[in-house]
């Protein structure tokens, strides 16, 4: 009795999971892709608490968030645990710049250049963001220590450089290096930053006889 010859190509493909993958709308972990769906609530939860938050206040239910976007509770749950995960999200979005500039600052060889693109351009948000970041810093104890340590991770590699080749002020922690900069970068115009930007590293710089 002859054997029937196994046919290739398609079958091949499903034992790779190549065409099979793609029909399922896997992702190359093999998770499954969300939906479009999906992803459109996501969306519209994430800019909705940011409008929501910076407007009302850290006080916000997470059903007050939610009926802004114009989902249910139950849809907000589904993408976020709770409101702090929320939160948390968005301190990572708004951190984003201020990263770009740390990573810039990381491949610049002299070490108070580095300190002072971080100190001058590391608070990467316009007002209105310096306002939300403020806000979602204020909706909980854990949102307040996480916006700390993203400051904190992003200021301390140039501080510590600057420090240790005796160009900062060694009493100069990395947290008043940030309380300083957000002093600067509170101030009402361009140039009044500027000058403030100026005054600021003039004092935290160490002058040798």
């Amino acid at each position: 009795m002859s054997r029937t010859a196994r046919p290739t190509g398609a079958c091949d493909r499903h034992r790779s999971g190549g065409c099979c993958d793609q029909g399922l709308g896997l992702t190359a972990t093999g998770q499954r892709a969300p939906r479009k769906d999906q992803v459109r609530n996501r969306r519209r939860l994430l800019d909705a608490a940011r409008l929501v938050l910076a407007e009302q206040g850290p006080d916000l239910s997470i059903e007050a968030i939610a009926r802004s976007a114009g989902v249910g509770a139950t849809t907000f749950y589904r993408h976020f645990p709770t409101k702090d995960e929320l939160v948390l999200h968005l301190l990572e979005g708004l951190a984003e710049g201020a990263r770009q500039v740390a990573a810039e600052a990381a491949d610049t060889a002299d070490d108070w250049d580095a300190f002072r693109t971080v100190f001058t351009r590391g608070c990467a948000l316009d007002e209105a963001e310096l306002r939300l970041f403020d806000a979602l810093c204020r909706t909980s104890a854990r949102a307040a220590e996480q916006g700390r340590l993203i400051m904190v991770t992003l200021i301390t590699p140039v501080t510590d450089r600057a420090r240790s080749s005796g160009l900062l002020r060694r009493d100069v922690t990395a947290e008043d290096v940030a309380a300083f900069m957000r002093m600067a970068d509170s101030t009402s115009d361009a140039r009044q930053r500027q000058i403030t930007h100026q005054v600021l590293l003039t004092g935290l710089r160490t002058h040798c006889p």
